[in-house]
């Protein structure tokens, strides 16, 4: 999915576990945290080709994003104590889980299970869908 998708998914969801206690910061947290997996579209892999085939590589893998959900949650918990480390946890595990679980219901689906298996695509939604958007950003 688009990256503006991608950030209003991740907001909705911080708003939904922490929004009564953070207010705004649960909305922008969500919406950084929402893109992170999307940041390896920086990493040179040596062609045009491999940057596009290799995006949604290990960056939206469960096994890279759960344990870094983990440390995240630590590391934000330390930051705004008032949430609790449990909050925390489910928010980011929430949002940087369904980043990639989205990812896979396009064309070009992601790599949830690398490095032990390929792309998964369930091709049931396009990568910009107005219609799957519009009701996260009211």
């Amino acid at each position: 999915m688009d990256s503006i998708t991608q950030m209003a998914l991740g907001a909705s969801i911080a708003g939904a576990v922490a929004g009564k206690t953070l207010g705004r910061t649960a909305l922008i947290t969500g919406a950084a945290l929402g893109t992170l997996p999307d940041l390896d579209v920086v990493i040179d892999y040596g062609s045009a080709v491999a940057n596009f085939t290799q995006h949604r590589g290990f960056t939206h893998s469960l096994f890279v994003l759960i344990p870094l959900a983990i440390a995240l949650a630590w590391g934000l918990w330390r930051w705004r104590p008032a949430l609790g480390f449990q909050r925390w946890l489910t928010l980011t595990l929430l949002v940087l889980v369904t980043h990639p679980l989205l990812d896979s219901f396009t064309t070009y689906g992601t790599q949830l299970f690398w490095p032990l298996g390929g792309p998964v695509a369930l091709s049931s939604i396009f990568i910009i869908d107005p219609l799957y958007t519009l009701p996260l950003l009211t």
